[in-house]
């Protein structure tokens, strides 16, 4: 089954029509009619139906019913990442980002950010792609960048912080199936200063964690991190 959005899905509308790139996208799917499809509006609410007419401009689906969270997990996973100066290497780890569902990302602004500043609506736009790509129907809240001695301030909002760092414990060690609520926080090039890393060191809930001896890259500590906290928390 297709995903499509519509911000403007409702509860109760008897069809939804597909325009703009929403039908650029059911054109290059090569969908026909009576094709099932979703259509979510990334807060959390999708609609179920069939195709059931297209034309040059618009394909209407008629809806059979509505379900909310589609595709969500009852885990709640935020990622703090760091800004890189790479703006595609961040927009490639927000998209995996979503893909291993988290619901929030924060910009982080840290001792060794290369400030950058960050196209948010750019970056809506690519994670509704990423969304509908991973059958989700709620899109992970984007907050504006935030300055990592302000996100510190935010870490007792989580149940756990799990902080990369190439001198932290072994991720395969720590027992996560029962937490419901973490924030994964990831370095820009370069990782944390070592006053940043003990300023987390200082919170009870922060466990500092490494995924090895070989040297990564932010976007690829990110998918490593979150694909593995996939496994855990089952």
């Amino acid at each position: 089954m297709e995903f499509f959005f519509s911000e403007n899905l409702r509860y109760g509308l008897p069809e939804v029509i597909l325009e703009g790139e929403e039908f650029r996208h059911f054109k290059a799917l090569r969908l026909n009619k009576q094709d099932v499809v979703a259509i979510v509006d990334g807060r959390g609410l999708s609609a179920i139906g069939y195709i059931k007419s297209f034309d040059k401009g618009k394909a209407i689906v008629k809806v059979n019913n509505y379900v909310e969270n589609l595709g969500e997990s009852e885990k709640e996973i935020a990622l703090a990442l760091g800004i890189l100066e790479n703006k595609e290497r961040f927009e490639f780890a927000f998209e995996k980002a979503i893909e291993l569902r988290i619901n929030r990302l924060y910009p982080v602004i840290s001792r060794y950010t290369q400030p950058k500043d960050l196209d948010l609506k750019r970056l809506w736009k690519k994670g509704i792609a990423a969304l509908k790509q991973a059958r989700r129907s709620r899109l992970p809240t984007i907050n504006t960048a935030i300055q990592f001695s302000e996100l510190s301030k935010l870490f007792k909002n989580w149940e756990l912080v799990l902080m990369a760092d190439s001198g932290g414990k072994n991720i395969l060690t720590f027992d996560l199936r029962d937490y419901s609520n973490i924030l994964v926080v990831v370095g820009p090039e370069g990782g944390f200063e070592p006053k940043e890393i003990n300023t987390a060191k200082k919170q009870k809930n922060v466990e500092i964690i490494s995924l090895g001896n070989y040297r990564l890259r932010s976007e690829t500590s990110v998918v490593s991190i979150l694909s593995i906290l996939n496994l855990l928390l089952q």
